[in-house]
């Protein structure tokens, strides 16, 4: 029987080989436990740029989606960026693709804009309705998409530093769910008052969890 792959271990090796040949004929779920926990490697070599051209040239957009921030570690940016715009622009996920769209932002290429304002200008839109139906007690599940849109926006911000994505996240700030202000903090890319008290509390639970192991 073959062996399953382990790769959420941060040193696990597998030989580009080994992937070559197994790849055509893994189940879709191994491909996608696979492929999302790639990332986790703290070294990178040859052999998982190999691998990694393998995932893109066989792959779908629920597979991509899922190591989209990890394509990022090829050495050929301008290659991935590339894909990464074209999914962005034909991507078969009925959600919007904010993988991508979050490692077009990192990636801080100009060259995205233009495929990511397109979602910018629809989730701004969808916000507005929140004048007339009020804050939804669930905000992850609500009518309200404000997940998406500060997602969308804070990658554009990353890209292009514009004050008109800044204010546009900045109005979330003292919004009166403490979740969408961690987002708006997130998409800011700064430690504010929301930030600072989930990381003391996170802080705090580690210590316990290591005082008091189960």
């Amino acid at each position: 029987m073959p062996r399953q792959f382990a790769v959420a271990e941060k040193d696990f090796v597998i030989s580009a080989a080994e992937i070559r040949q197994r790849w055509p004929s893994m189940a879709e779920r191994e491909r996608l436990d696979f492929a999302s926990s790639f990332g986790v490697k703290e070294t990178w070599t040859e052999n998982d740029t190999e691998i990694l051209d393998i995932i893109m040239k066989d792959g779908d957009d629920r597979i991509w989606s899922s190591c989209a921030l990890t394509m990022l570690r090829h050495p050929d940016r301008n290659r991935v960026v590339e894909f990464l715009i074209d999914r962005v622009q034909h991507t078969q996920l009925e959600r919007p693709p904010l993988n991508y769209i979050q490692a077009l932002g990192t990636a801080k290429d100009g060259r995205a804009v233009a495929s990511i304002r397109p979602y910018y200008e629809q989730y701004l839109k969808a916000m507005e309705a929140e004048a007339t139906t009020g804050i939804p007690d669930d905000v992850f599940r609500g009518v309200i998409p404000y997940f998406p849109f500060l997602c969308i926006t804070g990658s554009l911000y990353e890209i292009e530093g514009s004050s008109e994505y800044e204010q546009a996240i900045r109005k979330y700030l003292d919004h009166p769910k403490e979740q969408v202000r961690w987002w708006a903090e997130h998409a800011l890319g700064v430690e504010g008052p929301t930030t600072a008290k989930r990381n003391t509390e996170y802080k705090a639970k580690r210590k316990r969890d290591e005082t008091h192991p189960s």
